[in-house]
């Protein structure tokens, strides 16, 4: 990140809290970043143009670095951070030197299975929303009866709702984060949109494992990548069940069509890029198309295939065939028609349905 390169000429920064963890733990980075830098306010926005101050509770101040996140917080007194919610948080990792730094004794909190709480006072929101992140991202649990139930009048800024989700769906587990968000009343009280899901429920027979919101954080499992337009898609795909309506013989007809309506409102709500509201949008709308590609003719499905997003669109399939326990078999029966599009589409003496030019046009 150039930014940073640009402030180790004037003064020592860390990667700290869940970017630390993120490198002890060799996990795929969050779309944001962590550091701690050795100065003030003062010194940081000499050295940082554009600095911004976006008011979140976990950094002083902040700065987009290309699609990053960078958020920076000042370190206190005798070099040392200022005590983060839970033990294992409190590790720094310097880059320069490549070594990690455990200003508090905590060295112990990494190689425990349960989270330790700092002495710190933080309220009871912050605390639940950093503890969902380190079960999706880190093989820790939540001891019983260490975090409290949230209270429904605090305000949350969306940036602050953005990146907890963002760094909950981009860890190896964001089935653990989302139910720990869900028992204590975080969904409920701040994204509704989801909340509709759980209890919508659904055939036994294509979908035995469960409801809407089983059948989703399963889905979650089957995935080959932790990109993040995929795995909103994959959280999201089918919010829009709860609001369908039976008609022609589905019990959810047109439930593509509203939740792609109602995910691109929750996303423009925790301000995502535009980008990334219309790529999930589209993945939502179209998510059921792979397995019909093969009653259509190429001419009636060669521009869904032709858009770049279209390889996510089949993992994203795959991913919510597979959570149904159903198999794998129509995923790679649109992977094989897929395939030889793309073939067809490069070859100049063919049509993209396969057909030779010549004998059409020639003989």
């Amino acid at each position: 990140m150039d930014a940073l390169v640009d402030l180790r000429s004037a003064v020592p920064w860390y990667y700290s809290s869940f970017s630390a963890l993120d490198r002890y733990f060799r996990q795929t980075e969050q779309p944001v970043a962590h550091i701690a830098v050795e100065g003030d306010l003062v010194t940081l926005a000499k050295w940082i143009p554009n600095l911004e101050f976006p008011g979140v509770p976990f950094a002083d101040a902040a700065i987009w670095d290309g699609s990053t996140r960078v958020y920076f917080g000042c370190l206190e007194d005798e070099h040392k951070p200022r005590k983060q919610p839970f033990r294992l948080q409190n590790f720094l990792y310097d880059p320069v030197k490549d070594r990690y730094l455990d200003p508090y004794d905590d060295y112990r909190s990494l190689r425990s299975d349960l989270l330790e709480a700092t002495e710190a006072p933080y309220d009871p929101i912050r605390r639940l929303m950093d503890a969902a992140v380190v079960v999706s991202r880190y093989p820790h649990s939540v001891p019983a009866g260490s975090l409290e139930p949230v209270p429904r009048y605090l305000e949350l800024s969306p940036e602050t709702q953005r990146t907890l989700l963002s760094g909950i769906l981009t860890g190896a587990s964001p089935w653990k984060g989302l139910n720990l968000l869900r028992e204590y009343g975080f969904i409920d009280a701040y994204w509704p949109e989801l909340a509709g899901i759980y209890g919508t429920q659904q055939s036994k027979e294509h979908h035995p494992e469960g409801d809407v919101w089983t059948h989703s954080l399963e889905a979650f499992r089957y995935r080959r990548s932790r990109d993040l337009v995929l795995t909103l898609a994959l959280l999201l795909h089918d919010s829009g069940k709860p609001q369908a309506t039976p008609a022609a013989g589905r019990k959810f007809d047109g439930h593509a069509e509203i939740g792609a309506t109602l995910a691109s409102r929750f996303l423009r709500r925790l301000e995502y890029g535009e980008s990334t509201v219309e790529d999930v949008r589209w993945l939502i709308h179209k998510h059921m198309f792979p397995g019909a590609l093969h009653l259509l003719p190429t001419f009636r499905t060669e521009r869904l295939m032709a858009d770049p997003l279209f390889p996510v669109l089949l993992e994203l399939y795959r991913c919510d065939l597979e959570s149904t326990y159903r198999g794998p078999t129509s995923y790679y029966r649109a992977c094989k028609i897929y395939r030889s599009y793309l073939k067809n589409s490069r070859n100049p003496y063919r049509t993209t349905e396969g057909k030779k030019l010549v004998r059409m046009y020639v003989d």
